[in-house]
């Protein structure tokens, strides 16, 4: 036998004969990983700048992607508390003698104009950070600004987990996750609905389906199905219909995820047609806008607790009700601490993109108006949540969450 047949068979002859442990073994079990889970690292920037140096500026620029309105119907509350840190910052004297300014950007459409403000608050505004993205998909939209630009992105209202998927090491999210605070819901339904049928609203947006994938994660592993489970069009005018839908066969709790002010209408249409039972609800129905639209209709509604209770938070709550005329919800307390985490990275970086993104992930743990912050590998915060309960106009604690830092 002769030629590529012969090489064949001499090749299958030595690799049959070849005893275990041999230099080929070898080989393959020294092979690196060429895989690795999301998460398992901490993720970290290794590209160029931090040889630039400080510049000479007046004013120490941050992006905020938000409304800058503070009577914006549902983006106000981030704003408030954004503003509210920054006023402490300048008085404090500002940046070595430079003060802070605040450059906001958004559009109801981010994926329209919003793209376009974030590129202008990095290109022409020479904003060192940027903060707000007071949403999923402003997130989303954000981070990839952040990636292209290398500009630390600091989250204070996005709770979709995705957001970090990518693994880009200059995102950071302050609010607890859907990942976190949904097994504690779930833990709450369980008991509500007692063993009996439950249902589950969805709005058909991206936060509510966000959060409707880890909620369904955390009934599988309880072994809970709903007995009703529908989506809606959040502009839907109508909600009588949807409302008639989840009512049947009684259910004994109901879950709404949904924007504050769709899910108040829902939630004022099932109180109208004479639902008594448990109403429960994601991060949306957390903040001070679902209060105002729902108005009475919001009493009792069960929803998680995005901050940890602590004299700190009590101060900072006094401070804020004196400026606004309400306590903050969590979207005004991490909005306060976003800027005030970036303002001591920038005191421990100088003004040097790169060393700020550093400084943001090694200055966890950090404690703020809100808890303790702690950036996992993904940069999430993993604070604990606990559960809230709305009593005549506010938000009260239930349950502390696990594990509190005071």
């Amino acid at each position: 036998m002769r030629g590529p047949g012969l090489v064949a068979a001499l090749g299958v002859a030595v690799l049959l004969s070849s005893p275990a442990g041999t230099a080929s073994d070898d080989r393959a079990q020294a092979r690196p990983e060429e895989y690795k889970r999301a998460g398992e690292e901490a993720l970290e920037y290794r590209g160029p700048g931090r040889e630039l140096p400080e510049p000479d500026v007046d004013e120490v620029v941050l992006g905020w992607f938000g409304p800058g309105d503070p009577d914006h119907p549902t983006g106000g509350g981030f704003w408030r508390g954004a503003t509210l840190a920054l006023e402490g910052l300048d008085a404090a004297g500002g940046h070595r003698g430079r003060p802070y300014r605040l450059q906001p950007g958004w559009s109801e459409n981010p994926w329209g104009t919003g793209v376009v403000l974030v590129t202008r608050m990095v290109f022409e505004d020479g904003a060192w950070a940027l903060l707000g993205a007071i949403d999923g998909a402003s997130a989303h939209l954000a981070e990839q600004v952040a990636l292209k630009t290398r500009v630390t992105l600091l989250s204070s209202g996005s709770t979709d987990d995705t957001a970090h998927m990518a693994s880009v090491p200059w995102i950071f999210s302050l609010v607890p996750s859907d990942e976190v605070q949904m097994p504690v819901l779930v833990t709450a339904l369980a008991a509500a609905s007692r063993g009996g049928p439950f249902a589950v609203a969805a709005a058909a947006e991206h936060d509510a389906h966000a959060a409707l994938v880890e909620l369904r994660r955390g009934l599988a592993s309880r072994r809970l199905t709903p007995s009703t489970l529908l989506e809606f069009d959040p502009v839907e005018g109508d909600l009588d219909p949807l409302a008639a839908r989840l009512l049947e066969g009684s259910p004994g709790a109901i879950v709404v995820l949904a924007p504050p002010v769709p899910a108040a209408r829902l939630v004022k249409t099932l109180r109208r047609r004479g639902y008594a039972g448990e109403l429960m609800g994601g991060a949306p129905l957390a903040l001070n806008a679902f209060q105002r639209a729902a108005g009475a209709a919001a009493e009792g509604v069960v929803v998680p607790l995005l901050w940890q209770p602590s004299p700190r938070w009590d101060s900072f709550a006094r401070m804020y009700e004196n400026q606004w005329g309400e306590r903050p919800d969590h979207a005004a307390t991490w909005s306060y601490d976003a800027v005030r985490l970036v303002a001591d990275a920038v005191e421990r970086a100088g003004l040097n993109r790169a060393r700020i993104r550093d400084a943001v992930r090694e200055l966890s743990p950090w404690t703020g108006a809100g808890g303790v912050v702690r950036w996992d590998a993904l940069g999430r915060n993993r604070a604990p949540v606990g559960l809230a309960t709305w009593v005549k106009g506010q938000l009260r604690p239930m349950t502390p969450p696990d594990s509190m830092e005071r």
